[in-house]
């Protein structure tokens, strides 16, 4: 796989997660809590795209500059901090949980800020 395609496929699967996180933290401010099920199936992809940038990292940042690497590496620390936020553990009942939002909306806004930058560079270069 080539860098330019390995860098496409990392930022649509960030892209996926940054929708399934905005989806799940609607839903959990408007529920107030969140199912066991949901939260653990949501905190695996989040851990599994963490994992795939780990193993996948120096041949992916071999080929981007210096900001690029920052703002992807901004953007999976953000993921890695969602997932991790996502290990609160049950409340009052085993089957919800009841995590933090603010600071899922947190994780989040540096997410949406990462892929922000990421996106203005891909189209600085396309130009």
């Amino acid at each position: 796989m080539t860098g330019e395609s390995l860098k496409r496929e990392v930022l649509k699967k960030m892209i996926i997660a940054k929708i399934d996180v905005a989806a799940y933290l609607s839903l959990r401010k408007a529920k107030g809590y969140m199912s066991v099920n949901e939260t653990e199936h949501l905190r695996d992809n989040l851990f599994d795209l963490s994992a795939e940038y780990r193993e996948k990292c120096l041949s992916l940042t071999s080929r981007l500059s210096s900001q690029e690497i920052a703002s992807l590496n901004q953007g999976i620390g953000a993921v890695s901090a969602a997932a991790v936020c996502l290990m609160s553990g049950p409340h009052d009942c085993p089957q919800y949980i009841a995590i933090d939002a603010d600071k899922l909306e947190n994780c989040l806004r540096q997410l949406s800020a990462s892929l922000k930058d990421l996106m203005g560079h891909q189209l600085a270069l396309e130009s």
